[in-house]
């Protein structure tokens, strides 16, 4: 049977010479990586078995992907799919290209001759401001020298000025032509992929169809702005996309959404393995216990690093929370564009505020804003910037990766508390020898000032030492109140401070170890 080939553009491409008014992209949907992309036109078919050529596909393609179909109601099936790469049928003519170039090309030897210029002129003046005239001016008369160097000068900055203007000038005239050029030389490029279907109609017919496929070459990025007017007020949270795409092809008013999946990821569910409990023996091999902590840690990076949801940079979805955003209106997205932010949610979030310090380590005080309904803001890791009354505090990075019950949010320093964790000389010790043993005293004193004008809570965190060894003992521990972790050593003081408050916090234990095994010790 005779196969007739029937060429037509579904190129997903509109505004330019090469559109028709069959030829539609209905829908985008963009994932954390790829895009699902959807568009119809109408053939005419002859009874019998027919080739379609849809051209014009996009790049970065998922053969897997495609799909093709005439609607329910059709009496023509579907034989065959294929995708061909770099097909050069219904190439368009690029002869708006070739000005563009020559256009370029003047601009660039014009901003060479204009560069060569400036750089004569500075020199010039150079040799003005410095010391290198006394061979080049013939007179004995200083203050003739002086009208000489000051009316020379002013001329040739004025000079050097207007130069540096032009070449700006020339810079933003090469640039956007540039990006003509990229654009023009994309739209020739977006022609090359083809989708091949083969089909058998019952009778003669015209008939819209419609074909979807997967895109690699896009996806978008979370982003968010975290704004607070006061700590006592709610806190503005913006939910940004950044999106890219570098299909070849146009989104040219588009209904449009944003997923949080990533056809990437796997869809088969994961199996549990035994959960095995040992312990070492010397004598045979153990997987769960290691020889040493050093091979333990090392065993742990590996096997974390095999299941860390952010390899390769794909952003995952911890909650396993597939969220959709749809855009309301018609939306243009430009091929070989990066950075193009939409707002996808802008909310107010209650929130309770509080500072935390560490003076062991940062004698800085930081906002934190708590937000326990954070699971119902379908938040996503990513970048935040800050901004606190008005001003912009600096960015931070949100992320929900082992949350739970708070998910707290960084929002800069507060340098109106002050805070000074100081050595307690009266109270330390040199070490001390008694028998075979080795003591010495530790001694911190915290002092903390609230600044502000309002009330504030603040909690600070210190430490001590964690014994793993039974020769090694703490003694004459004392804290001031503060909460003690027995497993990590952390201490933990919740304070409450009203404005203009100071309190003073005293931290001091002992060590006492074997005077043989002092250069054994690790962590003194």
């Amino acid at each position: 049977m005779k196969i007739r080939r029937i060429a037509f553009l579904a190129a997903f491409i509109s505004g330019s010479t090469f559109a028709n008014n069959n030829v539609t992209l209905n829908k985008v949907t963009l994932f954390l990586k790829g895009a699902e992309l959807q568009g119809q036109a109408k053939v005419t078919l002859a009874k019998g078995e027919s080739e379609i050529v849809l051209t014009g596909i996009a790049n970065g393609v998922n053969p897997d992907s495609i799909t093709v179909g005439f609607g329910t109601d059709s009496n023509v099936k579907i034989l065959s799919t294929s995708l061909q790469n770099k097909t050069e049928a219904n190439k368009p003519d690029n002869s708006d290209l070739q000005p563009l170039l020559t256009q370029l090309k003047q601009l660039q030897q014009k901003y060479t001759t204009i560069n060569i210029q400036y750089q004569a002129v500075s020199e010039t003046i150079a040799l003005l401001q410095g010391n290198r005239l006394e061979g080049l001016i013939k007179t004995t008369d200083l203050q003739e020298a002086v009208n000489f160097i000051k009316t020379n000068l002013v001329n040739t900055l004025n000079e050097q000025y207007a130069l540096q203007t032009e070449l700006d000038n020339l810079k933003q005239q090469i640039d956007d032509c540039q990006q003509k050029i990229d654009q023009q030389q994309a739209a020739t490029h977006s022609l090359n992929n083809a989708i091949t279907v083969k089909v058998y109609a019952d009778n003669d017919v015209t008939l819209p169809v419609m074909v979807s496929y997967v895109s690699t070459e896009a996806g978008w990025q979370p982003s968010y702005d975290v704004r607070v007017t006061d700590i006592n007020s709610p806190l503005q949270l913006t939910y940004k996309a950044n999106v890219y795409q570098k299909s070849g092809i146009d989104w040219q008013n588009v209904d449009f959404s944003l997923s949080t999946a990533n056809p990437s990821e796997g869809i088969t569910a994961p199996i549990l393995s035994p959960w095995q409990i040992d312990m070492y023996n010397s004598g045979k091999s153990s997987f769960f216990f290691s020889k040493s902590e050093k091979d333990y840690d090392n065993m742990s990076a590996k096997i974390s690093k095999s299941v860390n949801p952010m390899a390769n940079n794909t952003w995952i979805n911890a909650n396993g929370i597939d969220t959709r955003f749809e855009i309301k209106l018609p939306y243009t997205i430009k091929t070989n564009t990066q950075d193009n932010v939409l707002i996808l949610q802008d909310k107010q979030v209650e929130a309770k505020y509080h500072y935390i310090s560490t003076p062991k380590l940062d004698s800085n005080v930081y906002l934190q804003a708590q937000i326990t309904d954070w699971d119902k803001l379908s938040l996503l890791p990513g970048k935040s910037t800050v901004f606190f009354n008005g001003n912009y505090i600096g960015e931070s990075f949100i992320t929900t990766n082992g949350v739970k019950d708070t998910l707290n949010l960084s929002l800069g320093r507060d340098k109106n508390i002050f805070i000074a964790r100081k050595r307690n000389l009266n109270e330390t010790s040199k070490p001390t020898f008694f028998d075979d043993d080795i003591s010495q005293k530790y001694a911190y004193t915290i002092d903390v000032k609230n600044s502000k004008s309002l009330p504030i809570d603040l909690a600070i965190y210190d430490q001590l030492p964690v014994i793993h060894n039974k020769a090694i003992t703490l003694e004459d521990v004392k804290y001031d109140g503060a909460d003690f972790n027995k497993e990590t050593g952390l201490l933990t003081w919740k304070l409450s401070l009203q404005p203009s408050e100071v309190k003073n916090l005293n931290l001091r234990f002992k060590l006492t170890y074997p005077q043989d095994k002092e250069n054994y010790i690790i962590g003194l």
